[in-house]
This record gives C-alpha cells, sequence and structure tokens, in this order.
C-alpha cells in the first residue's frame, strides 16, 4: 500500500519543495595567501576588500563591479561619449581632413605589440612606483616581506615516478640517451634533459633515505 501512495506522489504534476543555491553568489574557497584570508572581511564585496587591503583586482582599467557615486549616476551618458573617437583595431585606418575637407593625416590601428609597449610604459597600468603617494597598507607590506624572502616550494616525486626512474636507471645507469631511445621505459618521449633532472632528484632522495636508516641504526 505504501509503495503505491509513494508512486502517486512520484507521477505528481506538483513541484517538489527543494533547497537551491543562488547561482550569484560564490563563497571565496581559497585566498591563495593566508595573510589575505586573515584581514578579508566576509561583510565586504571583493572591491571594497581589495581597496581596503591596498590591492588591485585589475591592472588595467576595471569592467565592471565599480560602486558607482551620486555624481556618476546624475552624469549625462550621451555627454561623455558625444565627441569620443572609436579607437581603431589593428589592420583599420582612418582619413583626417581639415574643415576645408583636406586630407591631414592617416591614422592606423594598433598592433598587439604596440598595444603592450604602450601598457609597459604605464600608460594603461596604475602607477605602482616608489614616488606614489598612496600609502602602502601593512597587508602590502606584510605581501611583499614574503616575496622578498622567496620561499621556494620544492616538488616531491611521487610513487609511480620513483619506480619509473628506479628502473631506468638500472638499466641503463648513467646513460640518459638511452633513456631517452628506450620505447617501452620511456613511451611519452620524455627529453634527455627531463630525465637527467629526475634522475638527480632521484639520487637525492635515495641518499637521504639512506641517511636516515643509517642515523636509525
Amino acid at each position: 500500500m505504501g509503495r503505491e501512495l509513494q508512486k502517486k506522489k512520484n507521477r505528481s504534476s506538483l513541484n517538489k519543495v527543494t533547497k537551491r543555491r543562488n547561482p550569484r553568489i560564490h563563497k571565496i574557497k581559497s585566498f591563495g595567501s593566508q595573510i589575505i584570508a586573515q584581514n578579508w572581511n566576509k561583510e565586504e564585496t571583493l572591491q571594497q576588500n581589495y581597496k581596503r587591503l591596498g590591492l588591485a583586482v585589475k591592472l588595467n582599467r576595471p569592467t565592471g563591479g565599480v560602486e558607482r557615486t551620486l555624481s556618476s549616476l546624475h552624469q549625462d551618458p550621451t555627454s561623455a561619449d558625444a565627441d569620443a573617437v572609436p579607437e581603431l583595431k589593428e589592420g583599420e585606418a582612418r582619413i583626417v581632413r581639415d574643415s576645408d575637407g583636406n586630407v591631414v593625416r592617416i591614422e592606423y590601428g594598433k598592433t598587439a605589440a604596440e598595444r603592450l609597449d604602450e601598457l609597459t610604459e604605464g600608460n594603461g597600468l596604475p602607477n605602482v612606483d616608489s614616488n606614489n603617494t598612496q600609502e602602502t597598507t601593512e597587508v602590502v607590506k606584510q605581501l611583499m616581506e614574503r616575496a622578498a624572502r622567496g620561499q621556494k616550494v620544492e616538488r616531491n616525486q611521487s610513487g609511480r615516478e620513483t619506480e619509473w626512474v628506479a628502473r631506468l636507471v638500472e638499466k641503463y645507469g648513467n646513460d640518459y640517451k638511452k633513456m631517452t631511445w628506450d620505447r617501452k621505459l620511456n613511451p611519452f618521449q620524455q627529453s634527455e634533459g627531463d630525465i637527467k633532472k629526475r634522475v638527480l632528484k632521484y639520487n637525492q632522495k635515495m641518499a637521504k633515505q639512506a641517511g636516515a636508516e643509517a642515523m636509525v641504526c
């Protein structure tokens, strides 16, 4: 009897009440830095947090997400762009004439390399030099100190990689050239330099393990 009632519920045209997450709300799972995570305010937006911490969301001009001030709301949207000249793309050109219709000059669209040169010169980037009048926040100082220390994260070899390198060393010793030509042991055709780095790391790992075992004995 109970099973028949359950079947009727499943066939019902009424929508089931389910909990749905708001797709516009995203929780930040990882900040990438413990310093930023400790100073993050969950009640503020991303733009507000970055502004308070002294960080830049985008190196170039913002494309959205900027709070609108009262003056910008009352500004006429057509007044600013009325006399604006559209920017030329790469491969396009524009003939500039005077009031009499005579050709004054020809303007060409900038290439990607020219745009990159302008950005590196500071035309599209914020001023981040030492003479910047904006006061450096404590969070930025901590990030700069951590970057100056240059902590290097060393990659450890996995168990499968260690086993693979051990078979190569057992068969060829230090002959890395022969290792690269072995189609069975090197099916992905790793280069000679890449295999050499892995073998050196493997030898260091084996030396450390041997030293640790000797200390225990």
